[in-house]
């Protein structure tokens, strides 16, 4: 009896020997399984469909611009937009720039280089910056007004280091900008630059009207030396005839 319960025990235990192995291929994974006949049919048929508008495009662009201007003023734009109004009147310098997907990293590089010459980086949304040149001397911002826009600002026109600082980032574009009080475009910054600064310039005017000046003083005074010097050749034939 002991026998044959060892001997059931022994079957009951499952060989490594014994077992099943996998011999098919690797699971297919990455193909997707095509949907049945019946089901790619039916989904088909529940699938959204947007209703077509025969409407013409002027008469729904004119839905969206009513529907803008009905719209209720924000208290939190209108704050900002003051704040915003109130920077550009003290700025000398506003530069507006087309941000073509600057990364983060170039961004911090660009703050910094601008930082170093008292230049500012601004980032306003297009409704609280349209809400701000509304009415004012910044209308000419409306036409350069985009919402991948970035904006930088200064209370000096230091158009010389904003361009030397924009050459070394890549992905950002010059459109254009008010340089005390007048606005130019990327052509006329350019020019801009190139002017020397006041002090040179002061400097230049008075060397050149110190220079006519002298050469007024020296005409003026030519006649005179003339005079002397035939005076005094005249005397000298006078007094060697008086002695001969």
């Amino acid at each position: 009896m002991s026998s044959f319960c060892f001997i059931s025990r022994v079957a009951l235990i499952r060989h490594p020997v014994g077992s099943q192995v996998r011999t098919m291929k690797a699971v297919n994974t990455r193909m997707k399984k095509p949907m049945h006949i019946m089901r790619a049919k039916l989904m088909k048929l529940t699938e959204y469909e947007e209703p077509v508008v025969n409407k013409p495009m002027a008469e729904t662009c004119m839905r969206h611009v009513k529907s803008l201007e009905q719209r209720p003023e924000n208290p939190t734009e209108m704050f900002y937009a003051k704040l915003c109004r109130r920077h550009l009147d003290n700025s000398k310098l506003v530069a507006v720039f087309h941000n073509e997907g600057l990364d983060a990293e170039s961004m911090n590089r660009f703050q910094r280089r601008l930082i170093k010459h008292n230049l500012h980086v601004k980032l306003w949304g297009s409704r609280i910056l349209r809400e701000a040149i509304s009415d004012s001397k910044y209308h000419h911002f409306g036409d350069l007004i985009h919402r991948y826009n970035l904006y930088v600002t200064c209370e000096e026109p230091r158009v010389a280091e904003l361009l030397k600082a924009m050459k070394k980032t890549g992905r950002l574009h010059l459109l254009g900008g008010l340089v005390e009080d007048k606005f130019m475009s990327l052509k006329q910054m350019q020019d801009y630059a190139l002017l020397p600064s006041l002090e040179v310039a002061q400097g230049q005017l008075a060397g050149i009207l110190s220079s006519a000046v002298s050469r007024t003083h020296s005409l003026l005074q030519l006649n005179q030396q003339m005079l002397s010097v035939n005076l005094e050749q005249l005397a000298k034939g006078n007094v060697d005839k008086t002695e001969g």
